[in-house]
């Protein structure tokens, strides 16, 4: 009888915990940055060479450019429907210090608008990632 009570507390003991998980699907994962358009132009450049990279997890999102002193910027986002809303993001000067950015001077050769930027998901599937801002479309593929 004893067991039957503890099995019973310990089940109501975990489904009394609420844990907030972010659904973010298929976006989670590591993501390469293959092409960035550029919308008025209808311009192409072909990042397939160059090393940056995009980490999703949670509500973080880092990206690092290799090709650039192995430089990193941490962000905070939300994902609603097929919106991505970027903000807050960080310069990793070490991996315990943080610099909040307060310009977009780093951000604007990776693709984003400012320190703030909305993105719409085109298109997401286990392979390939494609976003597009007010200015670029920005193509990954998973690794």
């Amino acid at each position: 009888m004893k067991k039957l009570l503890y099995i019973i507390l310990s089940c109501l003991i975990l489904t009394a915990c609420e844990l907030e998980t972010p659904n973010n699907g298929k976006l989670d994962g590591n993501w390469q940055l293959r092409q960035i358009d550029t919308l008025a132009t209808r311009g192409t450049c072909d990042m397939s060479y160059s090393y940056i990279y995009w980490a999703v997890e949670s509500h973080l999102l880092q990206v690092r450019d290799i090709d650039n002193k192995n430089q990193k910027i941490l962000f905070r986002f939300e994902k609603q429907g097929d919106e991505l809303m970027i903000h807050s993001p960080h310069f990793v000067q070490t991996k315990d210090e943080l610099i909040p950015l307060e310009n977009d001077s780093l951000l604007t050769p990776l693709g984003f608008v400012g320190i703030k930027d909305t993105f719409l998901i085109e298109k997401l599937n286990h392979e390939h990632l494609i976003l597009r801002n007010q200015r670029y479309q920005l193509h990954f593929r998973r690794y």
